[in-house]
């Protein structure tokens, strides 16, 4: 294997090489990262003409690699097996459309507490995967209020429009991959390349059973059958809070405003399997 090897330098600039780089000579892109880095190097492969789109993958480095655990590519041994195999197959992306433009999503795009959890655990990096426990616990006791409209619709033909009257939700997932975090199964049922997205839309419950789902999570995915949680699969979606503050999260590491519109790509890139 012939490596041309690049090194980012700061937040983006994956994006911005995958875009820039010169593909004649390239069979693959491979980033080393985790769910954050391969969603720049995929977002940077999308903004390249259809001839120049090579397989891009992640070598699992990063803190979650919910994206290659849905590929069973857990190691770099199992990355360079797939390499050996040379198998590329197209997989679906997400796209965001919020008011400061687009931003695709490769893992997850998270509203309410699973938002706010997921980004006081970056800032608790120090106490290693169990921040995401600790966070989570936090913002349970915490009890913000989450007023939005939410819609989602599985026909291509009538995208999702979100209207009617705001309700109290705990949190949102819409996600391409089967978990998020660091490995739990919000979306159990979840597949890479079905031309669809899953998501889960919590409602308001008391403390000890947010506690319980949250459990269910843990355990595999129980908590789709709990009455609190509404869990469809859609091609689009559509969310706008009543605080014009709240922020969607973005495979853990971008925040955008609302409202957003989020729709599945069917195929949006090709991968190593």
């Amino acid at each position: 294997i012939e490596l041309i090897e690049l090194v980012t330098t700061h937040e983006g600039h994956c994006e911005t090489l995958v875009r820039e780089c010169d593909v004649a000579t390239v069979d693959a892109f491979a980033v080393m990262g985790g769910d954050g880095t391969l969603r720049e190097g995929v977002s940077g492969m999308a903004s390249r003409p259809e001839e120049d789109h090579r397989p891009i993958f992640a070598f699992p480095c990063g803190t979650g690699n919910n994206f290659a655990r849905d590929l069973r590519l857990r190691t770099l041994e199992d990355c360079f097996a797939a390499i050996d195999r040379g198998v590329v197959h197209a997989v679906d992306a997400v796209k965001v459309t919020h008011p400061d433009g687009v931003t695709y999503s490769v893992n997850c795009v998270t509203w309410g507490m699973a938002r706010d959890a997921a980004e006081t655990a970056e800032g608790m990096r120090w106490l290693g995967p169990v921040r995401y426990d600790v966070a989570g616990f936090w913002h349970i006791m915490k009890g913000k209020l989450n007023f939005a409209k939410l819609a989602a619709s599985a026909d291509a033909a009538k995208p999702a429009y979100a209207k009617g009257a705001n309700e109290d939700y705990m949190m949102m997932f819409a996600q391409n991959t089967r978990c998020s975090g660091r490995g739990f199964a919000f979306t159990p049922s979840s597949k890479l390349d079905d031309g669809m997205f899953d998501l889960v839309a919590v409602r308001k419950r008391g403390v000890a059973r947010t506690v319980g789902l949250f459990d269910a999570v843990k355990a595999g995915g129980a908590h789709v059958e709990d009455d609190a949680v509404c869990y469809v699969q859609a091609t689009s979606a559509a969310l706008a809070t009543e605080d014009a503050t709240d922020l969607v999260g973005i495979d853990g590491e971008v925040n955008v405003k609302t409202p957003i519109t989020i729709e599945c790509c069917e195929g949006q890139f090709r991968t190593l399997v």
